[in-house]
């Protein structure tokens, strides 16, 4: 099925299924709300987006590779 993948534990056993939101948002929004997450948290807005997150990480380990080689 497109837009859906199952994953397994440790022990090789289904416990996992991951939908693709684009396809299937609506369908699962009945799901989401009875279980209490129809709405991202607080403050989401304001997250990095993972390219931003990548290049905060590379200034910071950047920052403590410099100064370690100072020593």
């Amino acid at each position: 099925m497109k837009g859906v993948t199952f994953e397994k534990d440790a022990n090789g056993k289904d416990r996992y299924v991951r939908f693709d939101l684009e396809q299937y948002a609506e369908e699962l929004r009945p799901l989401l709300d009875k279980i209490g997450y129809s709405q991202p948290p607080e403050g989401w807005e304001e997250a990095l987006t993972p390219e931003e997150f990548l290049a905060e990480s590379k200034k910071m380990i950047r920052k403590i590779f410099n100064e370690r080689s100072k020593i």
